[in-house]
């Protein structure tokens, strides 16, 4: 086996390992990306307004605080609610 394909084939078990290690230090309470979409305007308006939604929906906040991408969602949406006002609170 050359260097090459013997780095790549390290490269990969490494990765393996690191998509293992994340999958694990999951929060159990992650309601995972198909609910947090779905609560995704209700947990946006809420924080727009002032309240902590993180209690009431653990589940949704666990996810948006484990998952770039939904989090990411989460900050275009309240963004657009509140517009670039900077005194509103922080997303997850």
């Amino acid at each position: 086996m050359d260097i090459e394909a013997q780095n790549a084939s390290d490269d990969q078990r490494s990765d393996h390992w690191a998509r293992l290690d994340a999958f694990l230090r999951t929060d159990p309470r992650d309601a995972g990306c198909d609910e947090a979409m779905e609560m995704l305007d209700v947990y946006a308006e809420l924080l727009a307004a002032g309240n902590d939604p993180s209690e009431r929906f653990s589940g949704v906040h666990a996810h948006f605080l484990a998952c770039g991408p939904c989090a990411q969602d989460l900050e275009g949406l309240l963004s657009a609610l509140t517009g670039p006002d900077p005194s509103q609170p922080d997303p997850p």
